[in-house]
């Protein structure tokens, strides 16, 4: 890590303290299960009731594009899950990482819940303009909680919509670099966690991506390697949103993303001291809205020309450390924000090719 960069502060660990989170920590985990069941197979009534009780009436929601802030449990239920649920009426939710943790460095009177995972459901009548395929759809979330008192009181979530419209056949953005799939959970089968927090290991964890991106962001096109030797496995697998795709391997992640990134923005900064970061045993999590600024001033980001354009980027990112190294990284950007930062209406594009098959047909 470069010397002139700030490091947090490492405080010798408080037992009492790190008893205090430990309970909270995974009193969290088991406490959220009804929500989760009720997301996994549950009906509208189910949910709707879910929702309400988890959710703080006036909980500050912010989600993707174009959904953008949600305000509180009514808003959640009616504007965003009833339309979904009407689109896909057997829809379930399948966790793959579930974790908590109070925020990195605080006193731990923030604690928070990270949810990761894809949705399955029969896309049986149209969702935002995407046309229904009548057949089995999936589409990968993160979600961030914000817990208090046993209520939701903030939520940052990103959905993978343009994952749907890749489905349904209306692909309106610029073909990816990366491989896309229905992204795997961990290797290991264990993101869904039930033991017991362990601060200690938690603040490792946290310190080693802590680190890389540090050292990631002193990167250029110039230095497409930076940020990749000694913190990723030389095999690691970075999990895209679709838009951007996956890749594997040192080589892999900087053709694919580092690459693209450092060739097509300058001035990237990285807002990770107003982010928040926990994490829980080996899995580390971390919210940015936004997590990052530039200018799109070069050629290759998304495939797009240039536009001089000054743009925000939302991030909610896992990783899973294994043996001391970065083995996966699950990442979501928000693409249909950034697209719609640089001018161009994903929606205006997919309903125009939309009426160009209506014309051709």
């Amino acid at each position: 890590i470069d010397p002139i960069l700030p490091t947090p502060n490492r405080k010798r660990p408080n037992r009492r303290r790190g008893q205090r989170l430990m309970s909270i920590a995974d009193h969290h985990k088991a406490w959220i299960n009804g929500l989760r069941l009720a997301l996994y197979d549950g009906g509208q009534e189910t949910i709707s009731n879910a929702l309400h009780s988890y959710f703080a009436p006036n909980a500050k929601i912010r989600m993707c594009h174009p959904y953008q802030e949600v305000h509180g449990s009514d808003d959640l239920w009616t504007r965003v899950y009833q339309p979904l649920l009407a689109a896909m009426p057997d829809l379930e939710r399948r966790d793959f990482i579930v974790m908590s943790g109070p925020r990195w460095q605080s006193d731990g009177d923030e604690n928070w819940i990270g949810l990761g995972g894809n949705f399955v459901g029969t896309f049986d009548h149209p969702w935002m303009g995407i046309p229904a395929t009548h057949t089995p759809v999936f589409f990968r979330y993160h979600e961030y909680l914000k817990i208090q008192n046993d209520q939701i009181v903030e939520m940052e979530a990103i959905w993978d919509i343009p994952q749907v419209m890749q489905q349904a056949g209306v692909w309106p953005m610029a073909p990816q670099l990366g491989v896309e799939w229905m992204c795997p959970g961990p290797a290991t089968g264990d993101g869904v966690i039930t033991g017991p927090y362990d601060m200690d290991a938690a603040g490792a964890s946290v310190q080693l991506v802590w680190d890389m991106l540090h050292d990631l962001k002193q990167g250029d096109a110039q230095t497409p390697d930076r940020g990749l030797g000694g913190y990723w496995h030389e095999n690691a697998l970075w999990y895209g949103s679709t838009g951007i795709g996956s890749a594997r391997g040192h080589s892999g992640i900087r053709d694919v993303v580092l690459k693209s990134f450092r060739n097509g923005l300058t001035d990237n900064t990285r807002h990770l001291d107003q982010g928040i970061f926990f994490g829980d045993q080996n899995y580390v999590a971390f919210t940015g809205w936004p997590s990052g600024t530039a200018t799109h001033s070069g050629d290759g980001f998304l495939g797009l020309a240039p536009t001089g354009r000054r743009v925000t980027r939302r991030s909610l990112d896992f990783w899973r450390i294994e043996n001391g190294t970065i083995r996966e990284n699950w990442v979501m950007v928000d693409m249909l924000d950034l697209y719609h930062q640089l001018g161009v209406d994903v929606f205006a594009r997919m309903h125009a090719h939309l009426g160009v098959e209506e014309r051709v047909a």
